[in-house]
C-alpha cells in the first residue's frame, strides 16, 4: 500500500498489465481501470500477489484509468544480435512468457530435429536426462538416456502405455546437449516439455502433465509465426519460414527430415557428415541391435523412394520423346522399361521399396551438378576405388564427389543436354564479363570445351531425322 501511494504523490504511473490474463480477468468483470502489473510489483517488493492486489483493491476508489502507465520493462541486458542489429529493443515484463514458450519449442524441435528420437520419446524427456561422456580416444559423446514405447508389450502382448527405460542411450550432438540444458533451466519440475511452463498455469490446481503432441503442433505454429514477424521486423525476408503445403507441421515430420532433405541430394552423403559430425556413425551405435523402424531403416526407406521418383521421371522423359546418350544409355532405357512394368501405379511399401533397392538392374541415380545420370554397378564404378572386392558389401551406391568422366556407368538425356547448354551460356556471359582472374577464366574456359564436347557426343548418338543444335 505505502509503495503504490508513493508511486501516485511521486506523480508516477502504476505499472499495468497487457498479458492475456489479466486482460481477459478485467473482461469478465468488466472492471473500468487498467489491469494492474501484480506479478511484477509482488516480485520487486518481495510480497504476494494477494497483498498487491489487496492493496489496489483498497485504493480502487481513488484510482482513474490516468494513473496506470504502459506495461513495465525488464532492466536487462540484450547481447544477440541479428546481423548488426539488437534481436530486439527491451524485453518487456508481459513479454516474458511467451518468449518462454518459443524459447523451450525451439529446444524441443532441436531435439527433435538432431536425434533421431520418436516425438513420444522426446515429449518424455526428464531432467539430468542427458549426460557428456569423455571416452578414452579424447572424443565426446553425449547421451541421452530415457523411455522408448514401440514394441514395449506385457506379457500379454499388449502396449505398455508408459514405455519402459531403453537399454542403450541415444547417441547425440553438443546442439541437443545444450538445448537440454536450457529447457532445464525453464522447467521447474522433473519433467522437460510440460503443459504449465507459463505463468499463469503454475499458479493453478493444473497437474503438471507432459506435453502432448497436438499441443506441441500448436506451439510449433505459434513459434513460426513469431520467427516470421521478427524476421520482418528486421528486414530480412529471405530469413522467413513457408507455409508449409502439407500442413502443420508434426513432431513426426523432423525425423524424416535428415533423409528427405539431405540423404537424397547429390553428395548427400557427405553432407550428412559434414552437418552432423559423428551423427551417422552416432545413430548406427545409438539404434545398434534394433530390428524395427530405426534410424537407419529409414534412411533405406528415402533411398528407395528417391529411386523410384527417379525412375518415373526416367519413363516419363523417355515417353515424351527425350533421347539419351553415353554408355550406359541402354541400361538407362531397360531400368525405366522395368520399374515402370513392375512398379508403375502400384502402391510402395516397405517390401516393395526394399525389393526396388535390392534389384541390381535398376540403381540409377541422378547427379545434377555432373550433368549425368549414374546407372551404377559397384564392379564397374570408377567412383568406387574398391570396385574388385564390390560383392563383399562394400558401396552399393555412387560416390558423386569421385564421378569420373570416363565410367561406364554414366548415361545423359536431352534435359541434362539442356542443363549442360545452359552452363555453357553462363560460362560465356562471365567471360564477357571479363570480371574472373586469368587463372579461373583459363579453367572454366576448359571447362567449356569438355562440356562442349559431351554435346556433341550426345547429338551424334541420336537418331538421323534429329536436327542437333550446335553448341556456341
Amino acid at each position: 500500500m505505502a509503495h503504490l501511494r508513493g508511486l501516485l504523490a511521486a506523480g508516477q504511473k502504476l505499472p499495468s498489465s497487457g498479458a492475456p490474463g489479466a486482460t481477459a480477468v478485467r473482461a469478465r468483470f468488466g472492471g473500468p481501470l487498467p489491469p494492474m502489473a501484480n506479478t511484477f510489483l509482488a516480485g520487486a517488493l518481495g510480497v504476494t500477489t494477494s497483498q498487491v492486489a489487496r492493496a489496489r483493491g483498497i485504493l480502487s476508489d481513488e484510482l482513474t484509468p490516468a494513473n496506470f502507465g504502459p506495461a513495465p520493462l525488464l532492466d536487462v541486458p540484450l547481447a544477440a544480435r541479428i546481423g548488426s542489429a539488437p534481436w530486439r529493443e527491451q524485453i518487456g515484463f508481459d513479454d516474458v512468457d511467451n518468449l518462454m514458450l518459443h524459447l523451450s519449442t525451439a529446444a524441443l524441435i532441436c531435439c527433435a530435429y538432431l536425434s533421431g528420437m520418436r516425438p513420444e520419446e522426446v515429449l518424455a524427456l526428464r531432467r539430468g536426462c542427458c549426460t557428456r561422456v569423455e571416452r578414452d580416444d579424447g572424443t565426446i559423446r553425449f547421451e541421452i538416456r530415457g523411455r522408448h514405447f514401440k514394441g514395449v508389450l506385457d506379457e500379454d502382448g499388449n502396449a505398455i502405455g508408459e514405455g519402459e527405460q531403453r537399454a542403450d542411450p541415444w547417441i547425440v550432438l553438443e546442439p541437443v546437449a545444450r538445448a537440454i540444458a536450457v529447457v532445464e533451466e525453464l522447467e521447474d519440475g522433473e519433467q522437460l516439455f510440460t503443459r504449465t511452463l507459463y505463468r499463469y498455469a503454475k499458479g493453478t490446481c493444473m497437474p503438471r502433465t507432459g506435453l502432448s503432441s497436438d499441443t506441441a503442433v500448436e506451439r510449433i505454429r505459434a513459434f513460426t509465426a513469431w520467427a516470421n514477424q521478427l524476421a520482418t521486423a528486421h528486414d530480412r525476408p529471405h530469413e522467413l519460414i513457408p507455409p508449409d503445403p502439407d500442413g502443420a507441421v508434426a513432431l513426426r515430420r523432423f525425423r524424416r527430415t535428415i533423409a528427405w532433405f539431405i540423404y537424397r541430394q547429390s553428395g548427400g552423403r557427405i553432407a550428412l557428415a559434414v552437418q552432423y559430425g559423428h551423427a551417422a556413425t552416432a545413430m548406427s551405435e545409438s539404434y545398434a541391435g534394433r530390428s524395427k523402424d530405426d534410424m537407419l531403416e529409414i534412411l533405406d526407406q528415402e533411398k528407395g523412394l528417391a529411386l523410384a521418383e527417379t525412375l518415373t521421371e526416367a519413363g516419363e522423359r523417355l515417353a515424351a520423346g527425350e533421347k539419351v546418350s553415353g554408355p550406359a544409355a541402354d541400361r538407362y532405357r531397360a531400368a525405366a522399361a522395368e520399374f515402370s512394368d513392375r512398379y508403375a501405379g502400384t502402391y510402395l511399401g516397405r517390401r516393395e521399396l526394399r525389393a526396388l533397392v535390392a534389384n541390381p538392374r535398376l540403381q540409377v541415380y541422378e547427379d545434377p551438378k555432373a550433368f549425368l545420370t549414374c546407372n551404377h554397378d559397384a564392379f564397374t564404378a570408377l567412383c568406387n576405388p574398391d570396385r574388385d572386392r564390390a560383392g563383399d558389401g562394400s558401396r552399393s551406391t555412387p560416390d558423386h564427389s569421385r564421378c569420373h568422366p570416363a565410367c561406364a556407368n554414366i548415361s545423359r538425356t536431352d534435359s541434362q543436354i539442356t542443363a549442360l547448354r545452359t552452363e555453357i551460356a553462363r560460362i560465356d556471359a562471365s567471360a564477357d564479363a571479363g570480371l574472373d582472374p586469368y587463372p579461373i577464366a583459363a579453367r572454366e574456359q576448359q571447362r567449356k570445351a569438355h562440356l562442349t564436347a559431351i554435346i556433341r557426343r550426345h547429338d551424334a548418338q541420336q537418331p538421323a531425322d534429329t536436327e542437333p543444335t550446335e553448341p556456341r
